[in-house]
């Protein structure tokens, strides 16, 4: 009785916050205030869950990660009417991914349909008029049917299915648009928050998944990861502006924990870190961004430049967390991806070339951006200002436990630990220990 009703919990109490704080519409900050409390009540909701039930099926880092990171999106916003949409829309969409993460196969498709659906309104509603997210749209359509099939299917299709899901919460080529639209369009908190929920939900959905499915689907998981990272590699080095630079990061990063998936036929412990971790370093950069940008407009990164002397504390926190997006230790991406690559049963393949080209690419334009911003002369018909309170928490918050995934044991998260049945099990190595 308490599995089946913990994500039906998990799910109430975040909207229920969202509705309380409703009436206070024309209050921003007594509305941000509320939605900022729900954002607490959901985290203590997972720490009790996990006392009641004695496993959760991703392991409680990832159920106490959501809260966090948008407890941390809504803090760094500035009070504006044009962002309170997007922050309901957080709270809400906080609610579904923790029940998605939770609850049993049936009723997470139908969470899981749930946060598609709500996305995709969200890129009609809220998306700028003039970007063109057709493909993004088409790309959630398909997951929502895909969602319907594995649900429906018989085996093995049913598998194929979910893992369609997957790779569009998880991104991977060719599914990866939708992903890439609601990170660099949609307004507000919501894809500092997302970047860290999609992937959160969709390992949590790998999970039922991946015992299931066919040894040829999982083949071509590895090559499918390859050209991923080639391709979120050049469109990343192509972009002039910060927020599809990140996404197109990120696309890469996660091609390299489905590049694991495929070798290894597990879901290692170390391979949720890493996800994790890209996923909070990456929405740390998202918030630093963000507060460029409600003081300078969205301007191209050749505009800006010289901020280090004029904004010291912003540029310590966005260095550090570039520094964490890089791998640098002790951060959680080096933990989880050297856990992924030193498994001790996995032999180094020769595709591990692509993946270690796409890692220097990677760390090469996140250092790019952070010598873009920080460093040349300060522009004299600019007004700077450092960080304020709120945005300086919300940073320090985002660094402070993608610290911690990197020095926490990687244990933690073996309640999601899953194999697919024709390989052994992977045993998790000594890093991250």
């Amino acid at each position: 009785m308490a599995a089946w009703l913990t994500p039906w919990a998990l799910l109430a109490v975040p909207c229920a916050g969202a509705l309380i704080s409703a009436p206070a519409w024309a209050k921003l900050r007594a509305l941000r205030t509320g939605l900022l409390l729900s954002t607490m009540a959901a985290l203590l909701t997972a720490l009790a869950a996990a006392l009641v039930l004695d496993t959760l099926p991703s392991g409680l880092p990832f159920l106490c990660l959501l809260p966090l990171v948008a407890f941390a999106s809504l803090l760094a916003q500035p009070l504006h009417r044009d962002n309170r949409g997007s922050w309901v829309l957080t709270v809400i969409l906080l609610g579904v991914g923790q029940a998605a993460v939770t609850a049993p196969p049936p009723a997470q498709s139908f969470l899981v349909g749930l946060l598609f659906i709500l996305i995709l309104g969200a890129l009609f509603r809220l998306r700028h008029p003039a970007a063109p997210v057709r493909w993004s749209l088409a790309t959630f359509a398909f997951a929502v049917a895909a969602e319907a099939g594995a649900v429906l299917a018989p085996a093995p299709l049913d598998a194929v299915a979910g893992l369609a899901v997957c790779l569009v919460l998880v991104p991977l080529f060719p599914l990866h648009a939708a992903y890439v639209a609601a990170l660099s369009r949609l307004p507000g908190s919501l894809p500092a928050f997302l970047i860290v929920a999609l992937p959160a939900v969709g390992f949590s959905r790998l999970l039922t998944v991946l015992p299931a499915l066919p040894d040829l689907a999982r083949e071509a998981l590895v090559w499918l990861a390859l050209a991923g990272m080639v391709y979120g590699t050049m469109l990343a080095l192509a972009q002039p502006r910060p927020l599809p630079l990140l996404a197109h990061a990120a696309l890469a990063l996660c091609s390299m924990f489905w590049w694991s998936v495929g070798i290894t036929g597990t879901l290692a412990s170390e391979s949720a870190v890493f996800l994790a971790a890209v996923g909070l370093s990456l929405s740390g950069l998202y918030l630093g961004w963000y507060a460029v940008r409600a003081r300078f407009g969205d301007l191209d990164l050749r505009a800006l430049g010289g901020l280090v002397q004029p904004m010291p504390r912003f540029a310590m926190l966005f260095s550090l967390l570039a520094l964490a997006a890089l791998g640098f230790p002790p951060f959680g991406v080096f933990s989880g991806f050297m856990g992924m690559v030193l498994v001790p049963t996995s032999p180094l393949p020769v595709s591990f070339a692509v993946v270690a080209f796409a890692w220097l690419a990677v760390s090469w334009y996140v250092l790019e951006l952070k010598r873009r911003l920080l460093f040349g002369r300060p522009r004299p018909d600019l007004r700077y200002e450092d960080l304020r309170d709120g945005e300086l928490a919300a940073m320090t918050i985002v660094l402070v436990v993608v610290t911690a995934l990197g020095i926490m044991p990687s244990r933690w998260f073996d309640a999601g630990a899953a194999s697919a049945p024709s390989r052994a099990s992977v045993e998790t190595s000594a890093w991250n220990r």
